[in-house]
């Protein structure tokens, strides 16, 4: 410790140095709800509008599902085909690393690729995270009741879109958008005219409406895969179709009106007293919070003024509960100040003191950001209740070491020897008390399933801080304690 004590101006840059570095890393941390926690699931998509469920199923799903049976570490695999949309669930055991697993499905989905359809578009998987929790709603209605339908055209096509665009967010899920039919209501003059029946519109509906499948055509070494189709896909398709009447042809639309209409609805969003079509934004895992709802304040901000009939309102905020949090770590931190004060004054009769132990505080604190850095964590409201929890081990440490220091100055000590002999007397003591600190919170990360994912960033937190205190309060504080006396 002499050696330390005799060069205050190296121990005291190198502990800057560190503060600029710990300051640094809490800037780059990612800000977020719950910890990052990989759920052992990946899902694969599949499109294709041109295709029936049973073609989607034998043509792209089934190869696709062969190949993802040789993933190592599949559990359970499930697929569901409709019109157009394939999906393959994979559950995967507890602990699998996802991020291998998310590779190697990416390779089966590759492989695969030769076994489908020419201009088939690639599956996409995509992995879960416990970070897909929406940070918050936006709330979209219209100022005129007669403009929801509009309202949820503009919402679904472009707002949630342009939403999605930012990449600071991972999705955004719109729900309160009502399904839509096709109308064809008859005009039954116009159809005694031409001599019509409810049959004849039936029959043309259904004859138009074909998916007669794919079929392969060979030319030398070339092969081509044709698909011949004539589903009907708008009410302009079903406007169009053409209807024979004796020796005439004419088209549908000359005897029905053709129109597209919100279906009996089974629920809906409102807000307030008002009808609303609402957006859940789930952030990155790897982006801040406070850089997302800066973003997307902005983009609302657009919003009102390039859609001044739409009204905006952000609700279910999980933002603030993190501010919250962040919030209360600032409180203990200002009345642990408070309290270091006190007992200074009133046990140790020293104002100079608190102010060495509080200054060792603040190093501590923001130094344990460096290791969050390093090791990937990111500031959530379980490694920030770990942080809070922490901070009243520091004062400990940082008082018994500035104590044990006073009470070999007032012995007659001289102050160069009693920070040496203070501090070396507690390296030993201070150094078991964190390991049994730490002994109780370790066995959290052991804890089977989620709760044990869950509750390892707030054992990180605790080693972390008490690693850097104890680094503190051995190194800078006997240094920093001599200067100020």
């Amino acid at each position: 410790m002499d050696f330390l004590i005799r060069r205050p101006i190296a121990v005291i840059v190198a502990f800057l140095a560190f503060v600029i570095i710990g300051v640094v890393s809490y800037t780059s941390l990612p800000v977020s709800l719950l910890p990052d926690i990989a759920i052992p699931q990946i899902t694969i998509q599949m499109t294709d509008d041109e295709m029936s469920s049973e073609e989607l199923e034998n043509k792209v799903v089934a190869p696709v599902r062969r190949q993802l049976l040789q993933v190592v570490g599949l559990e359970k695999i499930e697929s569901r085909v409709r019109n157009g949309l394939g999906l393959i669930s994979l559950q995967f055991e507890f602990g699998t690393n996802t991020d291998l697993a998310y590779i190697e499905v990416n390779e089966k989905i590759d492989a695969a690729m030769n076994s489908l359809p020419q201009g088939t578009q690639r599956p996409k998987a995509i992995k879960a995270s416990a970070t897909d929790i929406p940070v918050f709603y936006l709330n979209i209605s219209s100022k005129h009741e007669d403009g929801f339908m509009q309202m949820t055209t503009i919402a679904e096509n472009v707002i949630r879109r342009r939403i999605e665009q930012l990449p600071e967010v991972a999705m955004a899920d719109i729900t309160g958008i009502p399904t839509q039919h096709l109308l064809i209501t008859p005009d039954e003059d116009k159809m005694r005219v031409y001599g019509l029946t409810q049959s004849d519109l039936e029959s043309a509906l259904n004859n138009n409406n074909v998916e007669t499948g794919s079929m392969m055509v060979r030319d030398g070494y070339y092969q081509y895969s044709i698909r011949v189709s004539t589903l009907l896909k708008n009410a302009d398709d079903v406007a169009n179709i053409y209807l024979r009447s004796g020796e005439r042809l004419i088209m549908l639309r000359d005897v029905c009106r053709v129109e597209m209409q919100a279906q009996q609805e089974q629920g809906f969003s409102r807000s307030g007293d008002r009808r609303v079509v609402t957006i859940a934004v789930i952030k990155q895992a790897n982006e801040s919070m406070e850089a997302m709802r800066k973003q997307v304040d902005d983009l609302v901000t657009h919003f009102e003024t390039l859609f001044p009939d739409l009204e905006f309102e952000v609700s279910r905020n999980q933002t603030q509960l993190l501010d919250y949090t962040i919030s209360n770590l600032k409180q203990n931190l200002i009345l642990g100040f408070l309290l270091i004060m006190i007992v200074a004054l009133l046990f140790m009769g020293d104002m100079r003191s608190s102010i060495v132990i509080g200054l060792s505080i603040i190093v501590s604190l923001i130094g344990t950001f460096v290791p969050f850095y390093f090791y990937g964590k990111s500031l959530n409201i379980v490694s920030l209740s770990g942080l809070i929890l922490v901070v009243g081990m520091m004062i400990d440490n940082a008082l018994i070491v500035t104590e044990n220091i006073s009470q070999w100055k007032q012995r007659g000590r001289t102050l160069r020897l009693a920070c040496g002999k203070g501090t070396s007397e507690m390296i030993t003591p201070l150094f078991s008390s964190s390991l049994t600190t730490v002994a109780v919170f370790v066995p959290l990360v052991y804890i089977d399933g989620m709760a044990g994912a869950m509750f390892a960033d707030q054992a990180f937190s605790i080693a972390a801080g008490l690693a850097v205190s104890y680094g503190v309060g051995i190194i800078m504080l006997p240094v920093v304690y001599r200067q100020m006396f």
